[in-house]
């Protein structure tokens, strides 16, 4: 088998081996085709940006493959059948899914091919910019970083019936999302934003903002550019530091009675439970069907498909090559 191992800042290695041992009883052996490199986790990894990481680094969580073979204890799993599950870059697995970092297991169906099948899991993702809040039909909506989440969330709100607004900097990023029918569009430099947004929204600002970016300074606008009640949705995962006042943030919160809300991606399970009005599964079946309809369309958001030893370079560009670097895929069929 073949795998992806981050030894350290910008050493990133494939690794070799004999998947030896047995498979266990509660394990399925997976062949992997196709996985999604995930930039926000990763990169924080590769440049060593998320602090007190630890060394080395299995790397990936987005992958599809065919079950091969089925533990004695594995339940309602399907031999020969398509999955997208949880585990990392490698060209096999001997999988677990209550062990693994995600615990998803998902059929897919025929018509889903292995990239939108890996793709399925960034949209998801996504959605926890929607789901903790409530959202009505004449929201105006914010989304701040228009990465692949963030582009997804135009996508899916507009869907919904919302008044969107795409916020970057990155002209060709903003592009994008006007290529994707969203009209409203803001892509000056942060300190020019509010000015823009106030004009836009009639000085009205967002009911709903997301920050899709991870970006401490675009959170800081985020607070600023929500309206009175509205709801602030932190997606993205904050990982360098950043020094402000947080003084601004913490009166517009307190003033203006917002609702902010961690988007972080473990706040539902997989499967149905008692407690919890969303799992993963359910949804799933709901996001596949708007990438076989072509709703969100893979193609708009994979701009490269790499072999494992072409990991570094995809790294490199996704970090610093953003104009076109935007979703990678990486082929593990020989």
């Amino acid at each position: 088998m073949k795998s992806i191992r981050i030894d350290g800042k910008e050493d990133v290695k494939v690794i070799t081996s004999e998947l030896k041992q047995e498979l266990r009883s509660d394990e399925c052996l997976m062949k992997c085709h196709k996985s999604l490199i995930s930039p926000g986790t990763e990169l924080s990894r590769v440049y060593a940006l998320k602090k007190g990481a630890t060394y080395p680094v299995s790397p990936g969580y987005c992958s599809v493959g065919t079950v091969l073979e089925l533990g004695k204890d594995v339940k309602d799993v399907e031999l020969q059948a398509r999955y997208l599950y949880s585990a990392p870059h490698a060209s096999m697995h001997h999988f677990n899914q209550l062990r693994s970092d995600g615990g998803v297991l998902y059929k897919l169906n025929e018509k889903t091919t292995d990239e939108e099948g890996c793709f399925l899991m960034m949209i998801w993702i996504a959605m926890n910019g929607i789901l903790p809040i409530d959202v009505k039909i004449t929201d105006k909506v914010g989304i701040f970083g228009l990465g692949n989440l963030g582009l997804i969330l135009t996508l899916l709100y507009k869907q919904m019936g919302c008044e969107v607004y795409a916020i970057d900097v990155a002209k060709n990023r903003c592009q994008k999302a006007e290529k994707l029918g969203i009209e409203n569009i803001i892509d000056v430099a942060p300190e020019q934003q509010m000015e823009m947004i106030l004009d836009k929204t009639e000085g009205h600002g967002f009911d709903v903002v997301v920050d899709a970016s991870g970006m401490s300074r675009c959170i800081e606008v985020c607070f600023q550019a929500a309206a009175r009640y509205g709801n602030v949705v932190l997606l993205g995962s904050p990982r360098e530091d950043y020094h402000c006042n947080v003084t601004p943030m913490l009166n517009a919160i307190h003033m203006k009675m917002l609702n902010v809300v961690g988007g972080f991606n473990r706040r539902y399970p997989f499967s149905e439970e008692v407690g919890s009005k969303h799992s993963m599964q359910s949804t799933f079946k709901y996001l596949e069907k708007l990438l076989n309809e072509k709703i969100i369309d893979v193609n708009q958001f994979v701009t490269h498909t790499i072999k494992p030893e072409e990991a570094m370079d995809a790294y490199r560009g996704l970090m610093y090559d953003k104009d076109n670097y935007l979703g990678v895929i990486i082929d593990w069929e020989e």
